[in-house]
């Protein structure tokens, strides 16, 4: 069979959601003939990528908007109309191709954003939608640490809400022959707007390619007397830090700890401001950004992951620590509640108030800090549980046996 992808950002040699738009045509070449529509920007090491790995099967098309109109590549801003107005056009070049190919099924992959579903169900064939996610929302628990950013929040929302009401993407919705959602606040959002509910599957839009797993930490790596505990990404508010230093200044332990923060962005300066006032300093280390390459030692030589977002589809960086052997503590809310279970991590429960989940993160911490045999024994679990159901080999399995052969 043949399958077109849609995805706007795409990209071999990246992570995050670029790499989930190279991922899924890279893994799916073993079941099917494979195609690719994707933007200009990334085509030299797309070209390179398959050139170098002799790569013959998979086939790569390029569609952009008109130069004039692309302030982006300009300018590096407005990213989003840019996707709007890629998405507006491309409906063009797909139908050009499936005239030629008579493809059997094209699948959006990128962006996954539930709002925007573009075109590419108006093809003659079957449609899949996603994995997508974008409607999970802040809870109002965390409303003191989303004061300043609470317009774009309230937008954000009111951009979300209006989907219910936007007949053209409500008809567009219901074309799909699969929809696929990547959390399960997702999930309940999208079934509540078509009309067969059971072509909504829950899938999350990320894996890890089985060639970046490596012998863990947990093999590897001998036990230090100070522990590291690890974070990485954007410095940006929904990500939670704030929330993640006050809570790390909560805990009191006689074994010695460190909080490595990797990345950078527009909360940095406030945060290494923050850390200070909270006295914690001396515990907390900002790495800034970092080659691959160096986030590779970082994992192998940290004991534990946080990930304290206070909304997120999944994240990346989930699947990378889990597959070094790091347990992880986050909230049981989004992608994160699906991927990590009791045996390879600590959900922080976020239906109490505010001081209680401080407590309670705070508990998880100082238990993995001074329980090394807990840690370990997770460790290994987290390990095992993305090589057993999240390699990109077996996602793409699943989605062969239990989704594609469905519809």
């Amino acid at each position: 069979m043949k399958i077109l992808y849609s995805a706007f950002t795409a990209h071999p040699y990246s992570g995050s959601e670029a790499q989930c738009g190279w991922a899924w045509p890279y893994a799916m070449r073993s079941y099917h003939d494979v195609f690719l529509l994707t933007r200009n920007e990334n085509k030299s090491d797309i070209e390179k990528y398959l050139r170098e790995n002799n790569i013959t099967n998979i086939k790569v098309f390029y569609h952009d908007i008109p130069k004039f109109l692309n302030i982006y590549g300009k300018t590096g801003k407005l990213y989003f109309p840019y996707y709007i107005l890629w998405q507006a056009t491309v409906k063009y070049t797909i139908k050009k191709l499936h005239k030629k190919y008579q493809f059997d099924y094209i699948q959006h992959i990128t962006l996954g954003d539930f709002r925007i579903i573009g075109s590419a169900y108006k093809a003659n064939t079957k449609f899949i939608f996603g994995p997508v996610g974008g409607a999970q929302i802040t809870p109002e628990v965390f409303e003191p640490y989303i004061k300043k950013h609470k317009k774009s929040e309230i937008v954000r929302q009111l951009i979300n809400k209006s989907t219910k009401y936007n007949i053209f993407y409500r008809h567009a919705l219901n074309r799909a022959d699969l929809i696929l959602a990547a959390n399960r606040e997702t999930l309940n959002y999208l079934s509540s707007l078509v009309r067969d509910k059971s072509k909504c599957r829950l899938l999350t839009e990320n894996g890890i390619m089985e060639s970046k797993i490596c012998t863990p930490s947990f093999i590897t790596k001998e036990k230090n007397d100070t522990v590291n505990i690890l974070w990485a990404g954007r410095f940006i508010y929904r990500k939670g830090l704030k929330f993640l230093l006050e809570t790390l200044s909560l805990v009191k332990s006689n074994r010695s700890f460190k909080l490595l923060l990797v990345g950078n962005g527009p909360e940095e300066d406030s945060l290494k401001k923050l850390a200070s006032e909270l006295g914690i300093e001396d515990k907390v280390i900002f790495y800034g950004r970092i080659p691959y390459t160096k986030m590779k030692e970082l994992y192998l030589s940290s004991d534990f992951f946080v990930f304290p977002s206070l909304r997120e589809t999944t994240g990346t960086v989930l699947f990378e620590a889990m597959s070094n052997g790091l347990p992880v503590i986050s909230f049981n809310q989004n992608g994160a509640d699906l991927l990590i279970n009791e045996k390879c991590g600590i959900k922080v429960n976020i239906n109490q108030p505010l001081d209680d989940i401080k407590n309670s993160f705070a508990a998880a911490i100082k238990q993995l800090i001074e329980n090394d045999e807990l840690r370990l024994s997770l460790g290994k679990n987290a390990y095992q549980r993305i090589c057993d159901s999240f390699t990109w080999q077996h996602k793409c399995e699943t989605f062969e046996e239990k989704f594609l052969k469905e519809i």
